[in-house]
């Protein structure tokens, strides 16, 4: 692998993919191999795939999506005693020890989720969240009806009481579902 980085052309600057080459396997089965910038060191990770039609960063994102498994497994064997918890043949027994060990990893992993991934892009994300925490799904939907009633309004040629009987019983049944009396007070916005 060394051999092969050294004689091929490597992208400036900070390029996630560093170069890409095809080559032969033994047997004579072609490969691509992609060189990837490794972001825990200041080194390069070499990543084969047999599909050659595949772009280099569709490469690199399968062995993402791969990689993610691997840590999976390797957590599941080594830290939550897959395969060394538990010494049975029933093949139900198995099945049992199995799924709590993948219940313990999706637990971990959900706590880890919450604590460190944001999701966000600054106070973009706390925005958008206070906008829509804002305005709930009733008051929404009164929005949108009244919205509605004024453009037949507009049209001219309606029967305004059935139009209202019909807004009325969405809107009571919606308040019904959402558990609420009376219409939704609603914000200076409407």
């Amino acid at each position: 692998m060394k051999a092969i980085y050294r004689r091929l052309k490597k992208r400036r600057g900070r390029a996630k993919i560093l170069a890409s080459a095809e080559v032969k396997l033994k047997g004579g089965l072609p490969a691509k191999l992609v060189f990837a910038r490794d972001r825990h060191k200041k080194d390069w990770l070499p990543l084969i795939s047999t599909d050659l039609e595949l772009s280099n960063e569709d490469i690199v994102r399968i062995y993402g999506k791969r990689w993610d498994i691997e840590v999976f497994f390797k957590m599941a064997k080594q830290h939550l005693k897959l395969a060394k918890e538990i010494q049975c043949r029933d093949y139900d027994a198995l099945v049992a020890h199995t799924s709590i060990v993948f219940m313990r990893y999706m637990f971990l992993a959900y706590q880890n989720r919450i604590e460190t991934d944001n999701r966000t892009f600054g106070e973009l994300f706390y925005a958008c969240c206070q906008e829509v925490s804002d305005i709930s799904f009733v008051e929404a939907l009164y929005r949108i009806m009244t919205l509605a009633g004024n453009r037949l309004r507009a049209l001219g040629k309606y029967c305004e009481k059935t139009a209202t009987a019909f807004f009325d019983a969405i809107m009571q049944t919606a308040l019904h579902c959402a558990g609420f009396v009376e219409k939704p007070k609603l914000g200076s916005n409407f």
